[in-house]
């Protein structure tokens, strides 16, 4: 039996791979049109009333088919290249509860997140103090600080707002729930 991830790996190799064939279509597709347009002279006109006038126009409705479908083909690729890639950047950060090492995983994000707390704790604290120490914040988060700051949507002594320690607590509270239940299915 295939786990989670092993199944989410494999969508995102058969997304890549969808991505390779749509784009070869294109390339094939693109130098068929590129080769259909060159018969036709440079400027020519359509011959209206001609007895070949219906004929031309059939052709030069192929090769503009041949470029729209090329077209829509490297998009529909583009597509799939970037669904594989969200894949594989969930793939990075995620936990799957059948993961043989979810439990140590989630160990280990609890601690992170208990660690992230502890710093913007003292942080704030060091902004009551009146001298913000920014090096106890991690780099995501001291530049959004700054940003907030720079255009004077931040707080007066520099903090951060209570929200950011309360969603942190939360996450905490869900995973180490997560975690209660991982156990218990694993103990079970």
């Amino acid at each position: 039996m295939t786990t989670h991830r092993e199944r989410r790996i494999a969508k995102a190799g058969r997304l890549h791979g969808w991505a390779q064939g749509r784009e070869a279509r294109a390339e094939t597709e693109l130098e068929r049109a590129e080769q259909m347009a060159s018969l036709i002279a440079l400027g020519q006109p359509i011959l209206v009333g001609h007895h070949s006038e219906g004929r031309d126009r059939r052709y030069r409705g192929r090769v503009d088919g041949l470029f729209t479908q090329a077209q829509e083909d490297k998009a529909k690729a583009a597509e799939f290249e970037r669904r594989a890639e969200g894949i594989e950047a969930e793939l990075a950060g995620s936990i799957y509860s059948d993961d043989p090492d979810a439990v140590q995983a989630l160990e280990e994000r609890i601690a992170g997140l208990e660690a992230e707390r502890t710093r913007i704790t003292s942080y704030n604290a060091s902004c009551r103090r009146g001298a913000p120490d920014l090096s106890l914040l991690q780099e995501g988060l001291r530049r959004g600080l700054v940003d907030v700051q720079r255009i004077g949507m931040g707080r007066a002594d520099g903090s951060l707002p209570g929200y950011v320690l309360s969603n942190l607590s939360g996450n905490i509270r869900r995973n180490r729930k997560r975690l209660e239940e991982l156990r218990a299915a694993a103990g079970g």
